[in-house]
């Protein structure tokens, strides 16, 4: 990575900071999603430089690319000229050539919680009960005949047969707490999802890297793999 360019944020607005984290990152992805190869990929890397895994990720964004002509390719102002009042553009500058350290930030997902695969777990062995047991119960042509009414009869027929969901729960009791206390303190962004239109949180993990490794990154700007300079 040769070439960056700083975003920063405004904070003596009176809109929160993360609300404009969501609006940044939001159209950053949309311009990333433009330039995207055929693997869904890109050559643009992210940056958090102020980044703390206390839940903070400061007020500055940082566009990494190989070339000039691909962040100027980007065109920020287009993508940005909605929040142009709430942030600043830097010019496209040079990474400094005395640059030793590389991290990478890559996109940390989560098991969801326990109460929800316990619940997960007490909902499908019940329907996977009442299937197999029909299956016994009937011939094909038969199955095909049987109404609403009838699944919800076997249904509550076959529950006596059910685990509970205490019982559920408690095959979750060795659920990895260190992942939920992780998840308690990384840092995030509330994006909206391009393909199911859903809100959902993006962690972001940042690790140090021994060496630079170059490779492309994620229409998020991330990647497990793939360095960017730290400075």
């Amino acid at each position: 990575m040769n070439y960056y360019v700083d975003i920063k944020l405004l904070t003596d607005t009176e809109i929160s900071l993360g609300f404009l984290w969501k609006k940044l990152y939001a159209q950053i992805h949309l311009a990333l999603v433009e330039v995207r190869d055929e693997k869904n990929l890109v050559s643009i890397g992210l940056a958090f430089p102020n980044y703390s895994d206390d839940r903070f990720l400061g007020d500055t964004l940082r566009l990494f690319a190989p070339t000039k002509e691909e962040l100027e390719r980007l065109d920020l102002n287009r993508w940005l000229i909605r929040l142009l009042d709430y942030l600043t553009v830097s010019d496209v500058k040079e990474v400094p050539s005395n640059v030793t350290e590389f991290v990478s930030f890559r996109r940390k997902q989560f098991k969801t919680n326990v109460e929800r695969l316990a619940r997960r777990q007490f909902k499908r062995q019940g329907i996977k009960l009442v299937k197999h047991n029909l299956k016994k119960l009937y011939s094909l042509e038969r199955l095909l005949k049987l109404t609403l009414v009838d699944y919800q009869y076997q249904y509550i027929e076959f529950s006596k047969k059910f685990i509970s969901y205490e019982e559920a729960l408690k095959n979750y009791e060795n659920f990895d707490e260190e992942e939920r206390k992780k998840k308690n303190r990384l840092p995030y962004i509330n994006v909206k999802s391009l393909s199911s239109d859903r809100e959902m949180k993006i962690f972001i993990e940042k690790s140090k890297a021994k060496e630079e490794s170059h490779g492309l990154f994620s229409t998020y700007g991330l990647s497990s793999e793939s360095t960017v300079p730290c400075f």
